[in-house]
């Protein structure tokens, strides 16, 4: 499991720890970690003493979404490449979902695009004082992608989560609780969710698992389409004029906002 920007633990008996742990890019998935993800947490699914899985970012963020780098990127490529590839990255979300045991997200800072998808892949989500949660796909004339329009609809309701994606704006946790975005908020998510894996880790693994199925077909629908239909309009938007300019504006202004982050130490 040795993927540049993860980082795999085991800190108690049954409980698996995977750390996104790239700090110094807000855990922001660059291309080495989006074609290591899939494998990292198929080899995890794979292990019968994996009984639960907590999932997190190092240095106050959980994952600020993708690499400003790798979005720049996907304006160069060719549609029938840029597929192939999406489908590959994308997978991780559908593996995070479907895994074989509970998994818990222990969001503190930003779970911004894809870091938003991969938090709401997880059964539960505890999340710190100062999580926060977005959709920006639309400020880079984009579509949510990472099957964030499947995961935020069966978390909060489609209405709100066209208004999430339409806005790209914010929601802190107080918010995100009140929505279903979070479960609970605690001074240390990490802490709570460890505690909570124990607590999971100790049901018997087949009744886990079929509970699980169980109730991921009472939810209907299906993740797998609809990031099936998240690539085709992706594409169709990346090769838009309109990214181009908009994707230009966006990373500017992001790379600004590091900028005086760094210099201000926040």
């Amino acid at each position: 499991m040795d993927v540049r920007g993860l980082r795999v633990t085991f800190p108690s008996d049954g409980v698996a720890l995977l750390e996104l742990d790239r700090p110094h890019r807000r855990n922001a998935l660059d291309r080495a970690l989006l074609d290591g993800l899939p494998t990292v947490l198929r080899e995890l699914d794979g292990d019968c003493a994996v009984r639960a899985l907590v999932v997190t970012g190092r240095g106050g963020a959980f994952c600020a979404g993708g690499d400003l780098d790798a979005i720049g990127d996907m304006g160069n490529e060719a549609p029938r490449d840029a597929r192939e590839r999406m489908t590959r990255e994308f997978s991780a979300a559908g593996l995070l979902l479907d895994f074989h045991a509970p998994t818990i997200a222990a969001v503190d800072g930003a779970a911004v695009g894809a870091g938003m998808a991969f938090a709401l892949a997880c059964d539960l989500r505890i999340g710190s004082p100062g999580a926060v949660f977005a959709s920006p796909f639309i400020k880079m004339a984009l579509v949510p992608d990472f099957g964030v329009t499947w995961l935020l609809t069966r978390a909060v309701g489609a209405a709100r989560a066209t208004e999430l994606a339409l806005s790209g704006r914010k929601v802190a946790a107080e918010e995100a609780v009140r929505i279903g975005l979070l479960d609970v908020v605690a001074d240390d998510p990490l802490a709570q969710a460890l505690g909570r894996a124990e607590t999971l880790a100790a049901a018997p693994p087949e009744a886990a698992r079929a509970t699980k199925r169980l109730i991921a077909a009472a939810a209907g629908g299906g993740l797998a389409e609809a990031v099936d239909r998240e690539i085709a309009e992706q594409i169709r938007a990346v090769n838009s004029p309109e990214f181009g300019r908009r994707w230009a504006e966006w990373s500017r202004a992001v790379r600004g906002s590091s900028s005086r982050r760094m210099e201000t130490g926040r």
